[in-house]
């Protein structure tokens, strides 16, 4: 695969993780680190190409939020089944302008509260200039350090799966099935 290519899907891949959306974002470095440690693709253009596309995807995500923000305060169906309603946008609220910058900055690291958090920013109305320097510090943080595991890790990785391509491919799409899985069973318990 081409630098250009890799750069790209590491753009797409993070920024898909960056919504929220089930991505396996450690699978995605091992790639961009076996890339790295094969001189094909440079480690700080993997960490700025993630980080981009993360910092892209939870834009869209705060986007979403504040989007939805008035539907999921009126009750929409959708809030019901997340299992949001007023008197939970309320002391979600007080909490979220108390704490709302490390929350978001947090949630680039803690995957089961990303969706809450980033959507709650756009739905809670946080200063999207303050959403984005921190949702992009979180993301930096969180890009350099997986890219700096998948380089070092990379190699390592590499002689375990030789051979076993396949293996991997349907490993990564059973993980992302069982995520939306998971997220659809939430959904209907709500």
């Amino acid at each position: 695969m081409s630098p250009s290519l890799t750069y790209l899907a590491l753009f797409v891949g993070f920024a898909l993780e960056g919504t929220s959306l089930p991505v396996p974002a450690e699978l995605i470095c091992l790639v961009s680190g076996h890339n790295i440690a094969l001189g094909l693709n440079s480690f700080w253009g993997s960490v700025l190409a993630a980080t981009a596309g993360n910092a892209a995807g939870g834009l869209l995500a705060y986007g979403a939020g504040f989007l939805a923000g008035e539907s999921l305060r009126a009750g929409s169906r959708p809030g019901r089944l997340l299992g949001v309603n007023r008197v939970a946008l309320e002391r979600a609220e007080g909490w979220f302008h108390r704490h709302g910058a490390l929350t978001t900055f947090t949630a680039r690291w803690v995957g089961f509260i990303r969706p809450a958090a980033l959507l709650g920013a756009g739905a809670m109305r946080m200063p999207l200039g303050t959403y984005a320097v921190v949702g992009s510090l979180g993301s930096f943080t969180y890009c350099l350090v997986w890219q700096y595991l998948g380089w070092k890790f990379a190699p390592w990785v590499r002689q375990a799966v030789q051979g076993h391509l396949a293996w991997g491919v349907l490993a990564l799409v059973g993980s992302i099935a069982l995520g939306l899985g998971a997220l659809r069973c939430l959904g209907r318990k709500a």
